[in-house]
């Protein structure tokens, strides 16, 4: 996916899932992305590159207590994808999470500024409502739009019509981030604002970033409530392999909606041969989306054999699997990647360890903790 912060590129999903969660997660053709919650076609944070970095050190014998120090350590890196990737990543561990978003509010990374703001509104942590006050002046319009959106969640006063400015304009970071939000805060009533939205302006950019905010504006009519809008998410599912990009946005969309209805077509995607074969990182997108929906179709071999992968963007994608399943019998696996020679594919298992930690049967049954 082309430039767009990736939150999730770990797992972030978010500045484009918020255009965050996309951007982050994936990149399928030029490393990391997420995100949660991500980066995104739809560019919107330029300074999230990875550069080259050394590994961080893991001294604890305990998974959990080893992720979450790593990812403290990752919150103060100088590579602001780290830092964002990072935030979203300690989302399960709330004495820790206050720190970093207190940091990343005022981190000089708009991609970063993005994430910390959207995770005060998604964990509603309102007791810094008021640093978020003074970012609805922010220069970027994305980490405007996150600020109103975490203000709403927080039940403060906040004038919402500066997100019907965005999805209205020709700013495709800020469009289709300001769809993102409205989607999040859940009033049906912004359906025909972002319908009215769609195309509009669009002509003046790439084909490919105008169809991935189609996309976006898509899923976020979908949250509000209208079902049509699904079939445009279903139809990118099956765009043509110039189009991998759209593929792997629906991928994720079809995960977060959890939609079951689509688990043969996801499954044949992942275990897909032959000439139609998609790439790698498309494969593992699909188990990813598998993970959450019908975690029995995953292919585990395939995620497990590519743990090894030469390129540092396929094991992070395969440790993002590996937590969606929700299985702590997959401890060793997410434990070498702990110890993995690049930061990115560090970050990326501890958010899958700490998501594994959440649940109470994978602790219970799998005693992997």
């Amino acid at each position: 996916m082309k430039q767009l912060p990736d939150v999730r590129c770990l797992a972030v999903t978010l500045f484009v899932a918020a255009l965050a969660g996309f951007a982050c997660e994936q990149a399928p053709k030029q490393g990391v992305r997420w995100s949660t919650r991500s980066d995104s076609v739809v560019a919107s944070t330029p300074g999230l590159s990875s550069p080259t970095l050394q590994p961080f050190e893991v001294v604890d014998a305990q998974l959990h207590a080893s992720a979450s120090a790593l990812l403290l350590e990752a919150s103060a890196s100088s590579d602001p994808l780290l830092r964002a990737n990072s935030i979203e990543a300690l989302h399960p561990v709330p004495d820790q999470l206050d720190e970093v978003v207190r940091r990343g509010l005022a981190d000089d990374n708009e991609g970063v500024r993005y994430v910390a703001i959207m995770t005060v509104g998604l964990k509603q942590l309102c007791s810094m409502s008021h640093l978020v006050q003074p970012l609805l002046h922010d220069p970027s319009p994305s980490v405007r739009a996150a600020s109103i959106y975490a203000l709403a969640r927080c039940d403060e006063s906040v004038d919402l019509n500066p997100l019907a400015t965005m999805v209205l304009s020709g700013d495709p970071a800020a469009k289709g981030n300001a769809a993102y939000v409205l989607g999040e805060l859940g009033n049906p009533s912004a359906i025909p604002l972002i319908k009215n939205g769609v195309g509009r302006h669009e002509g003046s950019f790439e084909v490919a970033r105008a169809q991935a905010i189609d996309l976006v504006m898509a899923e976020a009519m979908v949250k509000l409530g209208d079902v049509d809008e699904r079939q445009v998410i279903q139809a990118a599912l099956f765009a043509p392999p110039e189009r991998s990009e759209l593929t792997a946005m629906a991928c994720q969309m079809i995960g977060r909606m959890g939609d079951a209805t689509l688990a043969v077509n996801l499954e044949a995607l992942a275990n897909a041969t032959g000439p139609r074969q998609p790439g790698i990182e498309i494969r593992l997108l699909a188990s990813d989306a598998l993970a959450r929906v019908d975690p029995s179709r995953v292919p585990v071999d395939l995620v497990v054999e590519t743990i090894s992968n030469e390129r540092p963007e396929i094991r992070s994608q395969a440790a993002t699997v590996l937590g969606s399943l929700g299985s702590g019998r997959y401890g060793a696996q997410l434990s070498v990647l702990l110890r993995d020679e690049d930061p990115r594919v560090q970050v990326a298992a501890a958010a899958a360890i700490l998501r594994l930690s959440e649940s109470s049967t994978a602790q219970q049954q799998d005693g992997v903790y």
